[in-house]
């Protein structure tokens, strides 16, 4: 009796993916659905959503730190994966913009009950 097992290959994508669970919203043909941005790479992104495109379908992806064009290049119940018109910075995307300070902190000292200087 001949025996086969097959072992899972590695996922050779040359771009690092990046967890994002970033909500957005996605438009294709008319239409508007709410996604979530499950994660995304410099060139493609794994969405979630009770509605999503077929394959093929052209979408645009309007997220807080994102707006670009892409092709769905496959779909699941519930989810797809689009490959991006254009390389994105995927931090960017899923980083809350930074707050910088111009001054250096205020530090308060007790001076009493209830009381700071």
């Amino acid at each position: 009796m001949t025996s086969t097992s097959y072992c899972s290959q590695s996922d050779r994508r040359r771009e690092s993916r990046f967890i994002a669970n970033t909500p957005a919203t996605l438009l294709w043909d008319g239409v508007s659905s709410s996604v979530t941005i499950l994660n995304i790479s410099v060139y493609g992104a794994l969405l979630g959503g009770a509605h999503v495109p077929p394959v093929g379908a052209r979408v645009t992806l309007i997220g807080d730190h994102l707006e670009i064009c892409g092709t769905v290049i496959w779909q699941g119940d519930d989810r797809c994966g689009l490959l991006l018109s254009r390389a994105v910075d995927p931090l960017a995307v899923i980083d809350e913009p930074l707050v910088r300070m111009t001054e250096p902190p205020i530090t308060l000292r007790r001076v009493a009950p209830g009381r700071y200087a």
